[in-house]
């Protein structure tokens, strides 16, 4: 089988950061990644004990409304918002929404890598925009940088963003690969199989194998990391 899916399942999750939040990989079994991962899992008026550590890390928010604390200071975020976790640094997450509850976000984080630029005093937060996106695999889609450029990482990162009834380029490579699907619902292919995905889900893109998505709803966005085969 060709196409390697999963989602978020609090059922089957595991309570971390002193029991305040639901845990479960993010990378689907079977893949090494340069990077450790988990998603991150509050309701309503709950929040994640703080904490800090000396990894670079990254927060993809995936579902709800909440807040971010980094080093003292609070901001906003929801689905679609990348947060930038800088070295050293206290931080934590918060669910406020109660219509939107649960707050579901997947944690990247890797070893500590220089970078020209610094972080200031306010939280980084970076979204995907159409508006000032490029073009990419052949002028199919829609694309943009996932990770903040004030974190350097070991892997490659794009957003890609199709309309309803659109293909993304067929391709392979020899890097393994993991789709994040932000919003809306496509047709994955890889080799000779297909499978509807849909916000959530996560897919993983064996090397050497060729890929595409077909968008079924009027918009889809997702965000593609790939990296060495380990």
């Amino acid at each position: 089988m060709s196409i390697i899916k999963k989602k978020f399942d609090p059922n089957n999750a595991r309570a971390s950061h002193e029991g305040t939040i639901l845990a479960s990989d993010v990378v689907p079994e079977g893949y090494s990644a340069p990077f450790k991962h988990a998603y991150g899992y509050l309701l309503n008026n709950q929040t994640m004990a703080g904490h800090a550590h000396e990894t670079d890390e990254i927060y993809i928010v995936l579902e709800g409304t909440g807040y971010v604390t980094v080093g003292g200071k609070n901001k906003q975020v929801s689905a679609g918002d990348v947060i930038a976790i800088p070295p050293n640094v206290w931080h934590t997450m918060m669910c406020t929404d109660q219509d939107k509850a649960p707050f579901l976000w997947a944690a990247l984080w890797w070893p500590h890598m220089d970078n020209d630029k610094v972080f200031g005093e306010e939280i980084v937060v970076k979204r995907f925009d159409k508006d000032t996106a490029y073009h990419a695999h052949q002028d199919t889609i829609l694309a943009d940088l996932v990770v903040p450029e004030e974190l350097k990482c070991p892997f490659w990162h794009q957003y890609g963003y199709l309309t309803k009834g659109n293909t993304m380029e067929l391709h392979k490579h020899p890097t393994d690969e993991i789709y994040i699907v932000y919003s809306g619902q496509l047709t994955v292919t890889v080799d000779d199989e297909q499978e509807v995905v849909e916000a959530g889900d996560v897919i993983a893109i064996p090397p050497n194998l060729m890929h595409t998505m077909t968008a079924l709803s009027e918009e889809a966005v997702w965000a593609a990391l790939w990296w060495e085969h380990i």
